[in-house]
């Protein structure tokens, strides 16, 4: 795909993105003609739902992604990201329930429910929510129209714009992948007053990330690096919760106290799922599950975030060899699959207190982070 076609279809991702925050409808559109109407379940009520049902003519569906079902009982089998489920308009108010409430009154054993392959309209349904930072439920109809044109007259006649499939395929990895150089300026920090922070903007959309040079670490061969994601609650408020705070503060004072480093700081708040969503998980924690079962409740993935931008970032600063601080293998992994040759790993090794403790034992168990002592 030539740059320019690339850079619209991305584009045109992030606009339908936008729509769905807004509570709007898109239309999403397959390669072999098949198409359908969608809309954020959480953005959605029942009129929104007897609306598409008249304008399709047909039931509106329930699309619900692979965690979220797991969460609910039922797995699917591997190959299948999403399902779909109808209910009639007797049952509208199971629709909501079995969308995203953290404990789900009604049971799926007596639903219908129809596995969905990868690049199926309902799989680009629950991508295109993700990629806005919604939960992954959609309220989703099938159009019974074929024709191109005819697709195109419904859309301009209802005021919704057009999403297709290779629009939302090429999203996620163009938007983290074209990064650029926006602003950089000394600003003299707590942890070291040498210190310089260089500003990143995506040239297509998606989020704003920084890097922080700190000494002379960035001109160093193999600098030392840490990646962090950002947490407004742990780096900002002082959450106990988590160690993100910690890790922050401890890994620039390791770069100061050894000469320099870089910090590479991700816009992926709550492994990328957003504050709303991160603090919706929270509220699932508070019920007795742990991080990855409160992500999967909503409909997410264990962890969402792609390193991507950060090798990206790197690349853009000329380092492509460097020792990082990190406790999570996937980083290290991540980041050589994109070129940047991790030579060590500089563990983080901190004190807990009695309400992160729950939370680095997940990490530790279920998500392969390295911790020696909890």
């Amino acid at each position: 795909m030539h740059d320019q076609q690339l850079k619209k279809a991305v584009m045109k991702a992030a606009r339908g993105g936008t729509e769905l925050r807004r509570g709007g409808t898109v239309m999403l559109r397959l390669a072999n003609g098949a198409c359908g109407l969608c809309r954020a379940a959480e953005l959605s009520d029942i009129d929104d739902m007897n609306d598409l049902s008249r304008m399709a003519g047909s039931a509106p569906l329930l699309v619900l992604t692979a965690p979220r079902l797991s969460s609910l009982g039922l797995a699917l089998r591997d190959g299948y990201r999403v399902a779909t489920m109808a209910l009639p308009p007797s049952r509208y108010d199971a629709f909501f329930d079995l969308a995203f409430a953290q404990t789900a009154r009604h049971s799926i054993e007596n639903e219908t429910i129809i596995a969905e392959k990868a690049g199926s309209l309902a799989d680009m349904a629950a991508r295109l929510l993700r990629s806005a930072k919604l939960v992954p439920a959609a309220l989703f109809v099938r159009l019974p129209l074929r024709d191109i044109a005819a697709q195109d007259r419904f859309a301009q006649q209802h005021n919704m714009m057009i999403v297709e499939s290779r629009d939302i395929k090429h999203y996620s990895h163009e938007a983290a992948s074209l990064v650029k150089i926006a602003a950089r300026a000394r600003v003299p920090l707590a942890v070291s007053e040498d210190a310089e922070i260089v500003m990143f903007r995506a040239e297509i959309g998606g989020e704003e990330h920084f890097a922080v040079l700190i000494g002379t670490g960035a001109d160093s061969d193999t600098p030392l690096v840490r990646l962090h994601s950002q947490c407004i609650t742990g780096d900002i408020l002082g959450s106990l919760k988590c160690d993100c705070g910690d890790q922050l503060q401890a890994a620039m004072r390791l770069m100061a106290d050894t000469g320099g480093g870089v910090l590479v700081y991700l816009a992926q708040e709550g492994r990328d799922i957003g504050l709303l969503n991160k603090m919706r998980a929270y509220a699932l924690q508070d019920n007795g599950l742990d991080t990855v079962d409160a992500n999967h409740a909503l409909g997410f993935d264990t962890d969402e975030r792609l390193f991507l931008p950060a090798a990206r970032i790197l690349q853009a600063l000329n380092i492509t060899k460097i020792q990082l601080i990190t406790n999570n293998p996937d980083k290290i992994s991540q980041l050589e699959q994109h070129g940047i040759n991790v030579t060590k790993r500089v563990p983080l090794a901190l004190a807990t207190n009695p309400h992160n403790q729950n939370y680095l034992q997940t990490k530790q168990a279920r998500t392969g982070h390295i911790i020696d002592k909890i």
